[in-house]
């Protein structure tokens, strides 16, 4: 895909579609990139969307505005599993009155975990009761950086601010991020990413499942009383004139 941004008005999109893919292991879509112009002035910006199983196109998961020298190279580590599908969507997107060239190129999807790009381990599920914290905790495998960026983005689309990042070893860290928002009933879908100098890397989506907090029950206890006084109940045995005195049983209803 190469995109000539000369007398483009602002916001203008060119789009390259990669078929929509299933796999069931992380593995790599490796691509290389150029931003040129003759002035050394940005032409517009590059974008990548990873898109799961038809949904939302949401945020992009990786960018570049700058110009590059030549051609440069990126990754994108994908840890989508069977039986979900996806799909890779370059943008390039032009400034107006800036002229320049906008370009992708041998784009190839790769059957193993990227070499510079981190990836993720699978993403599971949290299920919590209406207002108690949610915590999801993203661990990946590769070399972390502290000018990494790794956030949490929701299936339509919207990003949550990450996150607290700790080393496991020296080939694996984590991160944890509290959802706050978890007022109402339902099930709602996440996943990780993470932008690194090497490129990009993306988890499969979980889901958050906020559930109504079970209403305490009434049960009913039968609470012995003796009766020091009684009329007289001949077919029962007891009363004034038996030997023994009747025991009445009172219904008290206590809330667990």
């Amino acid at each position: 895909m190469v995109v000539n941004a000369s007398g483009r008005a602002s916001g203008q999109k060119a789009h390259l579609l990669l078929p929509t893919l299933k796999e069931n292991d992380t593995h790599c879509i490796d691509f290389h990139y150029s931003l040129s112009s003759r002035d050394g002035s940005s032409p517009g910006s590059l974008n990548v969307y990873i898109k799961v199983d038809g949904g939302s196109q949401g945020n992009p998961v990786w960018n570049a505005s700058t110009v590059t020298e030549g051609w440069a190279k990126a990754e994108l580590a994908i840890s989508t599993f069977w039986p979900n599908s996806y799909q890779v969507i370059f943008e390039a997107v032009s400034v107006q009155g800036r002229p320049g060239f906008l370009a992708v190129d041998e784009v190839h999807v790769q059957a193993h975990p990227c070499r510079n790009a981190p990836h993720f381990l699978r993403l599971q599920s949290v299920e919590v009761n209406v207002g108690q914290n949610a915590t999801f905790q993203c661990i990946a495998g590769g070399k972390w950086s502290h000018y990494d960026k790794l956030w949490l983005q929701q299936w339509n689309g919207r990003d949550t601010a990450l996150m607290v990042t700790r080393m496991v070893n020296q080939r694996r860290f984590s991160a944890t991020v509290s959802v706050v928002d978890t007022s109402q009933r339902g099930i709602s879908k996440y996943r990780c990413v993470i932008r690194s100098d090497g490129g990009s890397g993306v988890s499969n989506y979980a889901e958050l499942i906020v559930k109504v907090r079970p209403h305490a029950t009434p049960v009913t206890h039968l609470w012995p009383r003796r009766r020091a006084t009684a009329s007289p109940v001949s077919h029962l045995g007891c009363g004034r004139r038996a030997v023994q005195p009747c025991i009445v049983l009172h219904l008290v209803l206590a809330p667990v």
